[in-house]
């Protein structure tokens, strides 16, 4: 079976303010999308718990338009905190990559 890394073109993470961290799947189609986006959905608990978030406060986004699947949860810590070791959240993503699609 194959992974999100296999199946994505691009993954990306990133700060949506201080508060928010958001993933980025740009995926090669639009089935690609729906198939990244199915499993965020299933893995909700599983990514709640990696990222210490209820899996009530995650957001998943689908846009087929443009080959993307998102998620985008609360940040912990926020930026800028004393034990911060990701100030972008630009290395974040790593967590999703071998989640089976």
């Amino acid at each position: 079976m194959a992974s999100i890394e296999q199946t994505v073109k691009y993954l990306r993470s990133k700060n949506a303010g201080p508060f928010w961290l958001t993933i980025d799947a740009f995926c090669n189609s639009e089935e690609d999308a729906r198939k990244v986006f199915n499993v965020f959905e299933r893995e909700k608990d599983w990514i709640a718990q990696a990222f210490n978030v209820s899996s009530n406060e995650i957001l998943l986004y689908l846009l087929p338009s443009i080959q993307v699947a998102k998620i985008s949860f609360p940040r912990r810590p926020v930026q800028g905190y004393r034990s911060e070791r990701d100030m972008h959240g630009g290395q974040q993503y790593v967590t999703l990559l071998d989640l089976e699609v």
